[in-house]
């Protein structure tokens, strides 16, 4: 048994201050590990659910390594991750292993990734000097789908045994590798012919002596692993169909082999899937810790993830693996930044799964204590939500006339609110109601809290920037997103925009009218997005004849969106659409103050639009702004740009001049770089500054080539301070792995202009029929995830891109903060979560905003009167009650939101008393104290307080 963990040792063996992150950031996660491995050490699990950006991966990690190191068995912790977080741990690893790891010489923390459970097998077979500390395993490495090509011919080789198959025998190595369908060059017919022959415990040997002159293909670890040769040992596995198929294959060549090859593969996965239950309950293996990222999959308990630690609810699809888990870990740990969206009784399903712990390591809880606990937790939560249920309906009572003065006149919101605990008595019955539900609320809610803080900790991040009073977010709001201050309203709808959005909202009258069942007006937030987004939507209407109860209403909406297309703008005003126009604005404005900008949209043609437009913007500002600075005509002026560029090819005369430089500038860091990194790096400096974007920006393209010329635009522009924040960032703050990485997607990012250098083939741009500019790129769902990694990572760096569109495919798991604090919320969410996800890409520890004290600007632009405007004010009130009427299932039809969009917000001081303080720097097992309804708090400048322009989740 590993536990308790003595957490002396802690001090030794981590330390958390860098430069990467702040001193008090360094002190919160090193506490938050301590009390961690303290309540591990008489419960069975934990769930950390710390907002988005605030260092959860090292946290786990930190906690993994102490449980891995106080193992006597010397087993592995496991940490289980998304399929899109896989190659992201290992990394983060690597950083945590050369920042954060204080161990004796001899020592040597080991980690490995396993994408299936054989993979997983063959690790934990090792011997334990040979096995890894911590295994990085995806969510879905236990389906049966995931067995690889091995196992399969050794099933193959099962079936045959004892077989006469006469000629085919021999021919069988000849279609095994089209009937596994492996192209590797572990394909050989050879190499399938000596396998067959020998025992499966020796294959590795006959593979590495196959390949003994080709040292890359060699096996470190068993391609059986012992748990998969059980069960071909044993009697439970049914192979006759397999027998009977294998029979059928011909000596040679047919015009019938393909269809015999499928047929055989499809009886073949039969033998597997009858086989996989009983390999799983004999692969039983012990581990100290499992730690589970995004554990709110785990809410629905039928799911074949959930099903692993706990079988008695298991769905039939997932009876396969159901309870594989079970008993295997000591303790669990999930991770979690949206804890709240799930709702109370998903939480507890999740807190649930901890019934999969090996019990008998802990010598105080019981599985039936355990349950006992989970009971009565989900009791005092279910009156909490009772509370904050009422509550809400007697908030919807509230009118806008009720927010007076003692004098009776006029007040913002939070002024209201901190006044109307002063003088209850005086206030209408039905503003004393609501206060009355309030309180009995913050009672309830407070009740739970103390004895949900033995299962969760979440901290909320400070409102200012480490060691400053500068605001961390500054949010702009509607119009702001055309000025430098927070006006009020929304954007405005103007000229030929102003007929197809009055025949949207006509449109949405009639749908509203229908109630719940008719949905929301899809088509309506498509035209608030982009013209084009609106093309696309057109035909979801969100209502259809099974829906909408009067047949002639939905001809209406059908007629209007016919006039609605009629009356869009000219294809080629498509720019000026009222939202896209301001958006493409402002992105070009940052874009020409040297800042970079992330911008999120939810309809694809809308990310193609942005792109588009964003892209033929921004390159007539590059040519404006060049020729007024050279002083060159419009026409004389790209020329001589592009001419300038090309003196830092072969040929030209400020390529050695840049080199030299480069590598001056590299001097300081020659302990730390190799001499291929410094070539690796001069290149990649070299690809970028040749560019149009550079060249028109730094350089005098009328001087004559050489050094002056070189050292004028390093010094008198900021081209010096670029290159050097990256040499530095490139010696100083990346390891070697993560270096490599950064240098290898630089030198893959296409850096020339307007179809100089061929797009990447899985980009997406191939749906924008014309070249765009280099510096923008789209990441969506269509672009693979490998050349979104390479974009993540070089937009993390001062070059390309500068201007990145996303989709939801980045909103989540990924860093997009080293270069970056813009962001555009060009569509909306229903989901407040979501916002905050996408807000969390750029809000983390060691972002620019932190480097350079300069606060996060959020952008929520929105068109006045519209849906957009609707939208936004449902998703601001949604969020004030996120955390009061937790995982609330929230309805999107239009007549329900119509209602919500028009009532009194809950003030931030009253969102903040209700919600739950889960931090560890209270002392465990009491309540902090709460601000109660008197308590105002301070909004951000130039906002307007009486809408509600203030989100508090996002201030925490």
């Amino acid at each position: 048994m590993t536990w308790p963990i003595e957490i002396e040792d802690l001090e030794t063996r981590l330390h958390l201050k860098n430069d990467r992150i702040s001193d008090d950031d360094a002190v919160r996660q090193h506490r938050t590990i301590a009390e961690i491995l303290r309540r591990l050490a008489n419960q069975p699990g934990i769930v950390l659910a710390d907002e988005v950006g605030m260092g959860k991966t090292f946290v786990a990690l930190g906690v993994a390594m102490m449980a891995a190191l106080a193992d006597r068995a010397k087993r592995p912790a496991v940490v289980m991750v998304p399929s899109s977080l896989h190659q992201k741990w290992p990394r983060d690893f690597t950083v945590f292993k050369d920042l954060a790891i204080r161990l004796p010489k001899d020592k040597v923390l080991r980690a490995e990734s396993a994408g299936s459970a054989l993979e997983f097998f063959r690790l934990i077979d090792n011997d334990a000097k040979s096995r890894p500390h911590i295994i990085f395993l995806k969510h879905g490495a236990f389906h049966v789908q995931n067995i690889d090509h091995w196992v399969r011919l050794a099933v193959i080789k099962r079936a045959i045994h004892g077989m006469h198959l006469g000629e085919r025998r021999s021919a069988l190595p000849r279609f095994a590798a089209k009937l596994l369908r492996t192209r590797s060059s572990y394909s050989d017919p050879e190499l399938f012919a000596k396998l067959l022959r020998v025992s499966n415990r020796e294959w590795r040997y006959t593979i590495n002596a196959h390949y003994e002159r080709r040292p890359e293909y060699q096996l470190n670890e068993d391609p059986i692993p012992e748990a998969i040769q059980k069960a071909l040992d044993s009697t439970e596995i049914d192979v006759s169909r397999l027998r009977d198929c294998l029979r059928e294959l011909p000596a040679r060549e047919s015009a019938y082999i393909v269809d015999r090859l499928e047929r055989t593969r499809v009886v073949m996965n039969e033998a597997l899937r009858s086989m996989w239950p009983s390999t799983l309950a004999r692969a039983r293996f012990s581990s100290p810790l499992l730690i589970l990222d995004e554990a709110h999959h785990l809410k629905n308990p039928a799911t074949r993830l959930a099903s692993l630690f706990v079988a008695d609810d298991a769905q039939e699809d997932a009876r396969d693996i159901a309870g594989a888990l079970d008993g295997s870990f000591e303790r669990m740990m999930f991770l979690t930044a949206t804890p709240f969206q799930l709702g109370h009784k998903e939480l507890l399903s999740v807190i649930g799964r901890f019934r999969g712990a090996a019990w008998k390591t802990l010598p105080v809880m019981t599985k039936e204590k355990f349950d006992d606990e989970l009971n009565d937790l989900g009791g005092v939560l279910d009156h909490a939500q009772n509370r904050a249920a009422e509550l809400d309906r007697r908030w919807v009572t509230l009118r806008q006339d009720d927010l007076t003065d003692r004098a009776g006149g006029p007040v913002s919101l939070d002024d209201w609110w901190s006044d109307v605990a002063q003088t209850p008595a005086a206030l209408p019955e039905r503003v004393q109601v609501v206060l009355r539900a309030f309180e009995q609320t913050r009672t309830a809610m407070g009740a739970s809290e103390s004895k949900l803080r033995k299962w969760v900790i979440r901290h909320l991040r400070d409102r200012t920037l480490p060691g400053t009073h500068t605001e961390r977010r500054i949010q702009r709001v509607g119009r702001a997103i055309t000025s430098s201050t927070n006006g009020s309203g929304g954007l405005p709808v103007e000229k030929e925009a102003l007929l197809p959005f009055l025949l949207a909202a006509r449109a949405q009258a009639v749908v509203m009218r229908e109630g719940e069942s008719a949905g929301r007006a899809i088509f309506a937030e498509g035209l608030s997005s982009s013209y084009e987004a609106f093309l696309e939507t057109r035909s979801q209407v969100a209502v259809d004849e099974e829906q909408m109860n009067g047949v002639a209403r939905l001809k209406r909406v059908n007629r209007y969106l016919e006039k609605m297309v009629a009356g869009l703008p000219d294809h080629h005003a498509y720019a000026q659409h009222p939202k896209i126009a301001p958006v493409v604005a402002r992105v070009v404005d940052l874009w020409s103050q040297g800042e970079k900008v992330v911008v999120f949209c939810h309809y694809r043609e809308t990310g193609r639009a942005l792109v588009r437009h964003l892209s033929a913007a921004l390159e007539e500002r590059l040519w404006r702004d060049a020729a007024s600075k050279l002083g060159l005509d419009d026409r004389v002026v790209r020329k001589t740009v592009t001419d300038f560029g090309a003196r830092f090819d072969s040929q030209g005369g400020m390529r050695q001049p840049l080199y030299d430089e480069v590598a001056r500038r590299l001097a300081p860091y020659k302990d730390v770089l190799t001499s291929d990194d410094e070539e690796h790096v001069q290149e990649v400096v070299r690809r970028f500054v040749r560019t149009p974007l550079f060249v028109g920006r730094y350089f005098d393209v009328g001087a004559r080539s050489g050094d002056a010329v070189l050292q004028a635009a390093f010094k008198t522009t900021s081209l010096g301070e670029k290159i050097d924040a990256f040499l530095k960032f490139i010696a100083n703050r990346c390891s070697e792995e993560e270096r490599a990485a950064y240098l290898d997607a630089l030198n893959r990012v296409q850096p020339g202009i307007r179809g100089e250098l061929v797009r990447e083939e899985d980009d997406d741009l191939e749906q924008i029929k014309e070249n765009v500019m280099p510096n923008i790129r789209l990441a969506n769902g269509l672009v693979r995830q490998e050349t979104r990694q390479r974009l993540m990572l070089a937009f993390n760096t001062p070059f390309f891109p500068e201007v990145l569109v996303a989709s939801s495919v980045l909103s989540e798991g990924v860093d997009l903060h080293l270069n970056c604090r813009h962001v555009i919320h060009h569509d909306l969410s229903w989901n407040p979560s979501t916002l905050e996800q996408r807000t969390g890409r750029v809000d983390r520890i060691g972002s620019k905003a932190e480097t350079v004290s300069e606060s996060i600007q959020v952008f929520l632009p929105y068109i006045g009167g519209t849906q957009d405007e609707k939208q936004y004010r449902v998703v601001m009130d949604r969020e004030r009650w996120f955390q009061v009427l937790m995982g609330e299932k929230y309805r999107t039809d239009e007549a329900y939101t119509e209602v919500t969009a028009e009532r009194v917000p809950l003030p931030v001081a009253a969102a903040e008393a209700l919600a739950f303080d889960l931090s560890v720097e209270c002392d465990f097992g009491s309540r902090c104290e709460r601000a109660g309804p008197a308590q105002a708090v301070r909004s951000s400048p130039g906002a307007d307080p009486s809408t509600p322009s203030e989100s508090p989740s996002a201030w925490r």
